[in-house]
């Protein structure tokens, strides 16, 4: 029986057997056996997409804080949907004449120039409202019920319309809830070119100012009921996947001040009267 140990070469030829003693068994080291290595080639690729985060909001002090976006409609005639994160302090009562403060709109409250908005009303009401002017220049609106809109916390606001007369074609949800829903008067949606969308305010800033924070405010040219919960819900969320025309992160990526549209519409927002971002979001 003879087993040889060679070092420094490499084994050509190894033959095991089982079931009976190996008579001539060669064992080399030093090299690896008749086998060649190449690096991994498929290692470098691209970074993976970092998550998803929320670091920023607008605080606007209910005096002249507003952001101006473009300067006309983003041309919206049928189906909608609107939606923002909002978080009222205690001590904001509403303001005066109507008590109604905007989160974002195209509208100037004059006529044939009125086409969409998300709202909240305060002293004697109190409620978040969704509302749209038709192509007739009739109005439907959902009013929330069951929430107190300036409770100092965080609220998601998501108002839907499907652009036609079908029953509960317009529906509103508050923190990825349907909170109302309501037959619309009249189809389609007016879209006065000149009443172009503002954040914080009526459309040139003029009046019913917000105070208060605003985050991730987004529009679509299309009816988003059927993802309400994913778009809503506790905290936000990445709105790429939905697709939206506009989408303002009011903050996060931003350089002020200038809200960088982050949608497939390139409808850049300006700060006007305020320049910094404040760090209280959703959580």
């Amino acid at each position: 029986m003879a087993n040889t140990i060679y070092w420094g070469q490499a084994a050509v030829e190894n033959t095991n057997g089982f079931g009976k003693s190996a008579t001539n068994n060669t064992i080399d080291f030093g090299e690896v056996c008749a086998n060649s290595l190449s690096p991994e080639t498929n290692l470098t690729g691209t970074g993976a997409t970092p998550s998803f985060e929320n670091t920023k909001s607008i605080l606007l002090d209910g005096v002249d804080d507003f952001v101006n976006v473009g300067s006309s409609s983003l041309g919206i005639t049928s189906a909608i949907s609107l939606s923002a994160w909002v978080k009222i302090p205690t001590s904001n009562t509403g303001g005066g004449g109507t008590n109604i403060q905007i989160i974002v709109c195209e509208d100037t409250t004059s006529g044939g120039q009125r086409n969409w908005g998300l709202s909240w009303r305060g002293t004697g009401s109190n409620y978040f409202s969704f509302s749209i002017w038709h192509t007739n220049l009739t109005n439907t609106s959902i009013n929330s019920t069951g929430i107190t809109p300036n409770d100092g916390q965080w609220h998601h606001l998501l108002g839907t319309f499907d652009g036609s007369t079908g029953t509960n074609g317009m529906k509103f949800y508050i923190d990825g809830v349907l909170n109302g829903q309501k037959t619309a008067t009249s189809t389609g949606i007016n879209s006065f070119s000149s009443s172009q969308p503002t954040i914080g305010a009526i459309t040139n800033g003029t009046a019913r100012i917000l105070e208060g924070n605003i985050d991730e405010v987004a529009v679509w040219n299309t009816d988003e009921s059927a993802n309400a919960s994913a778009i809503g819900g506790t905290i936000p969320t990445d709105l790429s996947a939905y697709n939206p025309i506009s989408w303002w992160r009011c903050g996060d990526g931003d350089t002020a001040p200038t809200l960088t549209d982050n949608g497939s519409g390139g409808n850049d927002g300006t700060m006007t009267n305020f320049t910094t971002f404040s760090t209280d979001v959703p959580t």
